[in-house]
């Protein structure tokens, strides 16, 4: 009795075919499921910026300032925590807490604050806070607006 293992022409091919099918269906999906993952990853990590920086207000008893990367005035670049310096800029001789830079180009980052859309300022006393204003996180598919309140706490809207 003579049997023979492995697979036909036809079949190879049939099972090619397939491959290529699921293949052209899924690869558009995961681009764009992609793009939402990072999407949620920075609207999470902005969410937590700003808790770390309201707390280290408060840990450090100095008033702290977020502002976009010193090279820029983009948001969407990256930002840095530092202590404030009564002109909200960051210097040289600024001492820097912390500094956070984004993992995606795809991701527009805007701040529409109340006194300023170019810094966020943590008071180290809650009764002078005054952190007004909101974010718009977006790429080509969604937008958030992660919105701050006087005293630091955020409210997320998709």
């Amino acid at each position: 009795m003579k049997t023979t293992a492995g697979v036909t022409l036809v079949e190879l091919l049939l099972g090619l075919a397939i491959l290529a099918v699921v293949w052209f269906f899924c690869v558009p999906f995961g681009a764009q499921q992609y793009k939402k993952n990072q999407l949620n990853l920075v609207v999470d990590e902005l969410n937590t910026i700003i808790h770390y920086a309201k707390i280290q207000a408060l840990l450090l008893g100095e008033p702290l300032v977020l502002t976009p990367l010193p090279a820029s005035d983009d948001w969407s670049l990256g930002m840095i925590l530092f202590v404030d310096n009564k002109k909200h800029q960051y210097t040289e001789g600024s001492k820097l807490i912390h500094e956070w830079r984004w993992h995606s180009d795809a991701i527009n980052v805007k701040w529409q604050g109340f006194q300023s859309s170019h810094y966020l300022l943590f008071d180290n006393n809650l009764r002078h806070s005054a952190v007004n204003g909101y974010f718009l996180i977006n790429n080509n598919l969604q937008q958030y607006k992660v919105i701050v309140n006087r005293v630091g706490r955020t409210r997320i809207e998709h």
